[in-house]
């Protein structure tokens, strides 16, 4: 469903990148603000925001994206991401101090304070790790992958460290990911409008994801939840973000009775990979200990 936080460092530490000077191609903006517009959008204001100064080209996120979205484990324990030990008790203590809107919640939709409190320690350190990619960006960048010039120049680039990117199947996947990535530049443009939101001042993951609960933005616009009744929709606010958790982990199957396979089911639908959900069932557990 989006990218975790937590491993970006490892990414990020491996990418030795070549600087590049190449703009967007005016046929990539051009066919990009069709499609924008085709969705329902206006010409005008997407013509605005691909002529901003702050929309950059930035083929280290594709890169990232490309090679590097998918949760790792540690040397030791393959199959987890690492999870510093503090945040077990750092978890506890978020418990303790929302005990009343984690409860309303677990009344509500059927989802513990433990599971939730668990994907927020793997997603945003409990909403403290600063997001620090520009999301209009990053879809941007992606979605740019479309125009075949633009992905050539990307592989002239990068193929003496990533040679697959020649592969057919790889191209493929290029494909499908800028597909992806206009939608998301799509539903992205929505949350700005309905936040009254600069769509190009809106920090998140190197992927695209927001708030604390690192929701993309099309499962934002189909999960979010007005968490403190307030009005608004909002992916970075905690009150919703939980809220948001809540009622994804629910529609997906979440039931604190249900066996383990389906509760697993349940976490691999917010995000598809089985380290990812080793690892929140790990905290579950222990977040759920009395000790």
């Amino acid at each position: 469903m989006k990218t975790s936080v937590l491993y970006i460092f490892a990414a990020f530490t491996v990418l030795l990148l070549p600087a590049t000077a190449w703009p967007f191609g005016e046929t990539s903006m051009d066919f990009l603000c069709e499609r924008l517009v085709e969705k329902g959008l206006e010409k005008d204001q997407i013509q605005t925001l691909f002529s901003d100064p702050r929309l950059t080209v930035k083929p280290e996120v594709i890169i990232k994206n490309l090679f590097h979205s998918s949760p790792k484990g540690t040397a030791k324990q393959p199959d987890h991401m690492y999870i510093a030990p503090e945040y077990i008790d750092k978890g506890k203590e978020y418990i303790i101090e929302n005990a009343q809107a984690l409860s309303a919640l677990e009344k509500r939709f059927g989802t513990s304070p433990q599971v939730i409190t668990a994907i927020l320690i793997v997603e945003s350190r409990l909403g403290t790790y600063p997001m620090r990619y520009n999301t209009f960006t990053a879809y941007t960048n992606l979605a740019a992958l479309l125009d075949p010039d633009y992905f050539r120049q990307i592989q002239e680039s990068y193929t003496h460290k990533y040679p697959s990117l020649k592969d057919e199947a790889m191209i493929t996947r290029a494909q499908k990911k800028a597909n992806w990535a206009l939608n998301e530049l799509y539903n992205l443009i929505l949350i700005a409008r309905d936040l009254n939101a600069d769509p190009l001042a809106i920090k998140g993951s190197f992927a695209g994801a927001l708030g604390p609960a690192q929701f993309i933005p099309s499962s934002f616009m189909e999960y979010g939840m007005d968490g403190d009744n307030d009005g608004k929709r909002d992916p970075f606010n905690m009150e919703d973000a939980t809220a948001s958790i809540a009622f994804y982990l629910k529609r997906a199957g979440w039931n604190e009775d249900a066996a383990e396979e389906k509760k697993r089911t349940a976490i691999w639908c917010y995000n598809h990979s089985q380290v990812y959900v080793n690892t929140i069932m790990m905290l579950y557990e222990k977040l759920s200990s009395p000790s």
